[in-house]
């Protein structure tokens, strides 16, 4: 096999940094390699949900609903700025009769009340989600950052091998929320102002003063059209790819800003995919879906709704949107779109005949996530090492991996392997890291440089180097929350610990491990820093070449 390459830092060429990330993400078997190359991971953590549902009255077991049809509207202009999807008249394939779960639910309600009374009446269910649900139950007072690159957010300095404080945000003011992209760092104030550092390759960091194509390794507030935040509300969570990012308001709209990419490199074949590497711009407005969370993989973007909808957006060439196979043919439509229902992932329950209703999602890498109301769990997007919970079989050494569904999945489909623990989040690429409701961890997927902590894989291509079953990582304290990179993961616990393991090719685990020390970590170490003294950590996440740590003074 052919030999690792050590990852270079981004601070040196970011352009061949990201399509270097792009690139190695497909390969099929594991590699004997000295070094390592980093990708992003999926974006930090999202507290478990304490789900709010209003319950009027029950659905008919054997009510039908149907699809929503695909439609598009014109978006509003606010001075001179885009503030939604602009439309695309020419349509978007074959339409179909369907309605939408809101205009169902409208349709029923009329029948029930114009039989009220009648005892043959159906009685319907109303599901509602908050995003207040959603937030972090703990604030945080100090930002520390370990691993390379100017997205540390230390002037003057481009490695740290342990979480170092970060000294140059306000002080006296609360930190809700960290997201480390893949070449930059975001940071969420109690106010709404978003800080943000690292590469500014096309619009990826437009901070106050930071030049297009340049960088600052100092956290600078991102510019923000007034009039976006007086109509939308404030930012009240964050979520970033491999050079986008995204915010949601607490009236449930979402902002997009930065570069999304595809396999082949830049995506700019929507009008809204340009304007995002000029300035935030609205994705979803409040007015017509409002959106409670969301999360975001190396280049698409996954939003949930109050009503238990999914919306996806970005980039669906190996089936992450989970709404198009024709991706070739129609991105442009398909992948941007005109408006929150063209948007959205609808699937079909043959067995209940309705429409499946969702109350979480994930996202990483080049997959997305699901969590149904009932607890399954449905995926789809890049499964080549079976780290999507759906098996995968070995093609013949003559078949195209295009021709194997299973690695690529196009739709969303339930996860076998996850029916037995209830997810409450899961994240990673290559292999994903899982966490269910008794905080208990489990890992599947790629095995190469120990990345499920296992401490099974020796350097030889035996068996452990890929499970296609959740693996319980032990672990000695309950775990709050979870961040997973290519080959790395990071969680911590209630009690305000962390531990790592896998591959630290940066220093992005927090370990301390110098150049010459062996950076294979086979089982989860704790994190400690004389930063930490007196602090207790209350989120994480971890990317390319950096981890991002909020704490909490004791």
């Amino acid at each position: 096999m052919a030999p690792r390459k050590v990852a270079r830092k981004v601070t040196q060429q970011p352009m061949n940094e990201l399509k270097r990330r792009n690139e190695e993400k497909k390969g099929k078997k594991p590699e004997k390699k000295k070094g390592k190359q980093m990708v992003k991971a999926s974006s930090a953590a999202t507290p478990v949900p304490s789900i709010e549902t209003q319950i009027t009255i029950d659905m008919d077991e054997h009510t039908e609903v149907e699809e929503p049809a695909i439609s598009s509207s014109q978006s509003p202009v606010i001075n001179g700025q885009h503030d939604s999807l602009l439309v695309n008249n020419s349509g978007h394939g074959k339409k179909r009769k369907l309605l939408s779960l809101d205009s169902t639910s409208s349709t029923m309600n009329r029948t029930l009340n114009s039989s009220a009374g009648s005892s043959t009446a159906r009685r319907l269910k109303k599901f509602h989600l908050s995003i207040e649900s959603f937030l972090p139950t703990e604030k945080g007072d100090r930002v520390l950052s370990c691993g390379e690159g100017e997205q540390l957010g230390h002037p003057g300095r481009s490695t740290t091998r342990k979480p170092r404080a970060i000294n140059t945000l306000p002080e006296n003011k609360l930190i809700i929320q960290v997201v480390a992209g893949g070449v930059h760092s975001l940071v969420l104030m109690e106010d709404g102002t978003v800080y943000g550092c690292g590469i500014n390759e096309k619009g990826t960091v437009p901070g106050e003063g930071i030049e297009p194509e340049g960088s600052s390794d100092k956290l600078t507030p991102i510019k923000f059209n007034d009039s976006l935040i007086q109509r939308h509300g404030k930012i009240v969570m964050l979520t970033a790819g491999a050079s986008f990012s995204a915010a949601l308001t607490d009236k449930g709209s979402v902002f997009a800003w930065g570069n999304l990419r595809g396999m082949s490199g830049c995506i700019e074949s929507h009008e809204t995919l340009l304007e995002m590497e000029k300035q935030p711009v609205v994705i979803v407005q409040y007015q017509q879906k409002v959106i409670v969370k969301i999360a975001a993989g190396e280049n698409h973007l996954v939003m949930l709704t109050e009503s238990g909808e999914v919306l996806t957006f970005g980039d669906g060439s190996v089936g992450q949107l989970g709404r198009c196979s024709r991706v070739s043919h129609i991105r442009s439509q398909r992948m941007v779109n005109d408006s929150p229902d063209s948007l959205r992932i609808s699937v079909y329950d043959k067995g209940k005949k309705k429409l499946v209703i969702f109350d979480n999602i994930m996202a990483g890498g080049f997959w997305t996530a699901a969590r149904s109301i009932d607890g399954t769990v449905y995926v789809c997007g890049l499964n080549n090492f079976g780290q999507l919970g759906v098996p995968t079989s070995e093609p013949p050494e003559d078949e195209d991996e295009d021709n194997q569904p299973e690695l690529k999945i196009m739709h969303p489909v339930k996860a076998s392997a996850f029916e037995c623990t209830a997810i409450v989040e899961l994240s990673g690429i290559q292999h994903i890291v899982a966490l269910n409701t008794q905080g208990e961890v489990y890992g599947i997927g790629k095995n190469t440089d120990n990345a499920l902590g296992l401490g099974t894989w020796s350097g030889k291509e035996d068996d452990h180097w890929k499970y296609a079953e959740l693996q319980k990582i032990d672990i000695p304290e309950p775990i709050k929350g979870i961040s997973a990179s290519l080959g790395c993961s990071i969680v911590w616990t209630d009690n305000g610990n962390a531990y790592s393991w896998g591959y630290d090719s940066s220093g992005q685990l927090g370990l301390g491990i110098k150049d010459d020390d062996e950076k294979m970590i086979p089982r989860p170490q704790k994190i400690t820093s004389a930063h930490l003294d007196g602090y207790r950590i209350v989120g994480v996440s971890l990317a390319d070449n950096h981890a991002l740590f909020l704490a909490k003074k004791l």
